[in-house]
């Protein structure tokens, strides 16, 4: 599974972090959250939110996940699952010497492979004022 947005820690527990109109939302797809004071989300019986508020969290962070191929950092751009291939990206111009890329967009570089012939790996960022909860 290839994890790419805002997450939080909220119970010992993971969630998607979503925001709204500067309110925040914790998001599950586990009908057992119900019992924690989720909501059936509005059009979609199948995702669950819980609005809270910054304090009630333990932890905020952004994931950005990238790979390494032939020495060069290209940011995944997105994942599908029907082909099984990731969309990865650079804006290095060296890369297209070493590698079959495509141009996409201005100075950037767009290649596709299968999720299996590569190594996902993840930023983690902090964000919202959890910043200095780690050295």
């Amino acid at each position: 599974m290839i994890r790419k947005g805002r997450f939080a820690l909220w119970s010992d527990r993971e969630f998607e972090l979503v925001s709204y109109q500067r309110q925040y939302y914790l998001q599950s797809d586990d009908s057992l959250d119900l019992k924690n004071d989720f909501q059936k989300m509005n059009g979609n019986g199948k995702i669950f939110v819980k609005q809270v508020s910054l304090k009630d969290l333990e932890d905020a962070y952004e994931i950005i996940p990238f790979a390494m191929i032939e020495g060069y950092r290209f940011a995944v751009e997105g994942f599908n699952e029907k082909s099984g291939k990731v969309t990865l990206v650079t804006n290095n111009p060296f890369v297209k010497e070493k590698m079959d890329v495509r141009p996409y967009g201005k100075f950037e570089y767009i290649v596709e492979l299968p999720l299996g012939e590569i190594e996902v790996e993840e930023d983690r960022v902090p964000i919202l004022g959890f910043e200095g909860l780690y050295p």
